[in-house]
């Protein structure tokens, strides 16, 4: 009896660093995100929408969970969800054995190409633009981000057997082969539990109305004529805190011209605007260019225990959530659609943006 004590006592002593060293918490993360426009009704939608059809709306929910430590072969994890979710009501979280970094990447090949950045609502381009990043140039200078990009598409295919290490982190839906969608009515009000063999605690948190899902962003262009400036439009949403504008096409052999609302700013755009130009002949040189729009909602954290404000007590466990609505609208199609149709099954990051994202590869050597 006293031995099985003393177990809990070191076990317990360990959780919270002895008094001083205090351990990493396990972190959760919940997106809650609302598509409209291409990609929400996959690859078909995306063809149908660009040939005219309704898109349709659809909701997603990515869920992550963090152990700062190995989580143990044996482990089982759930997240058990409100009715109103319409799916669940436990959903399992998995994950994958993680492999030793470093391991045939020399780091050494650099990508080729030009990007031109743009930035800002207004019908002509603003003085000092664009920027130009000439990776050609650019003597092994390459932005990090970049870098990795030119090291995933080197090594994607690449094969031998490499030592892995157990997993640290856990999803949802990846590997659920069971999940086939969330409805259209579902809402994530109400209460929540991650429970996980290897958790101290579970993690118990509620949503109100001010955290579910979205309405949709409806991103629109009343023009679609790439050589004359490009008005936006999009529904003003209650709950969001701004607005996030990209546009991305290929205006010529390695070169992408990439768009933004602003720069060094998030939100790009304030809540209360639901307006913008693309200024014109930005993407004159494009066969067609895709616009992504992002309206940035509520975020709310949770933890335990509990801190109050000043407080700094270890934490056993944080969570965040997260609200979005996503949307995107393709510029100047001529036979984009026909094109995308037999590049459809690899329209998942970008729905729809299949050419674009091959010019972009063809950066890299691709």
């Amino acid at each position: 009896m006293k031995q099985h004590s003393l177990k809990i006592m070191t076990a317990t002593l360990l959780s919270v660093g002895l008094g001083c060293a205090h351990a990493a918490p396990v972190s959760y993360e919940m997106n809650l995100r609302t598509y409209s426009g291409l990609g929400a009704g996959g690859a078909m939608g995306m063809i149908g929408a660009m040939l005219g059809g309704n898109s349709g709306v659809s909701k997603q929910m990515d869920l992550r969970l963090t152990n700062p430590g190995d989580i143990p072969a044996d482990y089982s994890a759930e997240h058990i969800v409100p009715d109103g979710m319409r799916i669940g009501p436990s959903l399992p979280l998995k994950g994958e054995r993680r492999s030793k970094g470093g391991e045939g990447d020399s780091g050494t090949e650099q990508p080729e190409g030009k990007v031109l950045i743009y930035w800002g609502c207004g019908a002509s381009v603003a003085k000092g633009q664009p920027e130009i990043i000439d990776f050609r140039n650019m003597s092994g200078q390459v932005p990090p981000e970049v870098a990795a990009m030119a090291r995933q598409s080197r090594t994607r295919h690449g094969g031998g057997s490499v030592e892995s290490l157990p997993p640290r982190t856990l999803w949802w839906p990846y590997g659920d082969e069971a999940f086939k969608g969330i409805p259209a009515d579902a809402s994530a009000v109400g209460e929540h539990a991650v429970k996980a063999s290897f958790m101290q605690r579970d993690i118990l948190y509620t949503l109100d109305k001010e955290m579910d899902f979205l309405e949709p962003m409806n991103l629109r262009a009343t023009s679609s004529d790439l050589k004359a400036a490009i008005p936006l439009e999009w529904d003003k949403l209650s709950r969001a805190r701004g607005y996030n504008l990209h546009a991305a096409g290929a205006t010529g052999d390695n070169e992408v011209t990439i768009w933004m609302a602003a720069r060094n700013r998030h939100p790009m755009l304030p809540g209360t605007q639901n307006t913008c130009t693309i200024a014109g002949g930005i993407f004159e040189k494009a066969q067609g260019a895709m616009v992504m729009g992002e309206a940035v909602g509520p975020t709310r954290g949770f933890a335990y225990p509990p801190q109050k404000p000043g407080e700094k007590k270890p934490l056993i466990w944080s969570a965040r959530v997260q609200v979005s609505a996503f949307d995107n609208v393709m510029l100047g199609v001529g036979n984009i659609a026909r094109d995308a149709a037999g590049d459809a099954a690899t329209d998942t990051v970008v729905p729809g943006g299949s050419g674009i994202i091959k010019s972009i590869k063809g950066l890299f050597g691709n």
